[in-house]
């Protein structure tokens, strides 16, 4: 039951999660000097807590899905987890979550609370932000930039305005890749009823679109460096950041052989992108295994009556 119940944690996807916080802690002691602190150390934990809450109501409510595209690695496809276990274990996360983010301040409270509506919106009835047009990539955005960098910078006792402002980038950037990971499953969300944005926009539309916020948010780092609100080395992941969109565009309109493409996949971007945008990675590996399904499945309102009865 125990290796079941980690292997729901998704742990290589919550993991990455802390990458935007460091990425905050390197930004704040660049301007302020900040060293490690208890209460950093906390955040952490929180935002590692809410991303494990967020993967687990996912795979709660995809279970359907999962089922269907006989996804037996999963523990609760295989059956060694049930359903009202996940659901308990994935809203109970918020739980320890809000308390530690209360040993921190009150305003941690609040953005731990923001964090949590978010994780949940996203893959949760009503809502469900991943299958509503450019809410899916603005969820991702807004999750692992302003909202993780705020609690940082609040455990440093910093303003979680600035935080803000140093996040902008990094919003832009992880909104385009939530773009353009959805891509290659533009079929299967609109088979499924999942009006994505690149579903909504289309393969060509939906890639330029991608391609102009990664080039916008380049250009916000080039700003942020040279007024100073970067440290110049940032600069240096430049050109890898460059190399790795091209690719990533290449791959996307089939330009490059599939052998290629895939080893690529792997090595080039794959793993910036599951330490920058976790949620999205795993929505794609979710996707990919939907390809093997009948299109002709839409499973729409259907799917949620089934869930109720």
């Amino acid at each position: 039951m125990a290796p079941a119940i980690f292997s729901l944690l998704r742990p290589k996807f919550a993991l990455p999660s802390l990458v935007p916080g460091l990425i905050a802690f390197t930004i704040a002691r660049y301007h302020y000097g900040v060293s490690f602190t208890v209460d950093f150390l906390i955040a952490m934990l929180v935002i590692f807590l809410v991303a494990s809450a967020g993967l687990v109501i996912n795979e709660y409510y995809d279970y359907e899905l999962d089922l269907l595209a006989n996804r037996t690695e999963l523990p609760l496809v295989s059956g060694e987890v049930g359903l009202r276990t996940a659901r308990l274990l994935g809203y109970g996360l918020f739980l320890p979550a809000i308390l530690l983010a209360g040993l921190i301040s009150i305003r941690a409270v609040a953005i731990t609370l923001v964090a949590s509506f978010l994780a949940i919106a996203y893959s949760a009835p009503p809502l469900r932000f991943k299958a509503r047009a450019f809410l899916d990539s603005l969820t991702n955005g807004l999750t692992y930039g302003p909202v993780t960098m705020g609690l940082v910078f609040e455990s440093l006792g910093l303003s979680a305005r600035w935080a803000v402002v140093y996040s902008l980038p990094f919003l832009v950037l992880l909104s385009a890749g939530h773009m353009l990971l959805a891509v290659p499953t533009i079929d299967e969300d609109l088979a499924l009823g999942a009006r994505t944005s690149a579903a909504f926009l289309g393969k060509e539309r939906d890639i330029k679109v991608g391609m102009f916020l990664f080039a916008v948010s380049s250009l916000m780092v080039v700003a942020y460096c040279l007024l100073g609100y970067y440290p110049l080395p940032s600069l240096s992941f430049l050109p890898f950041m460059g190399y790795s969109i091209l690719q990533l565009r290449n791959w996307l309109m089939g330009r490059t052989g599939e052998r290629s493409s895939e080893r690529w996949r792997r090595r080039s971007f794959s793993g910036l992108w599951h330490s920058c945008c976790p949620s999205s990675s795993e929505q794609l590996e979710h996707q990919q295994s939907l390809s093997a399904l009948p299109t002709t499945w839409v499973l729409g309102d259907g799917y949620e009556r089934g869930r109720e009865g």
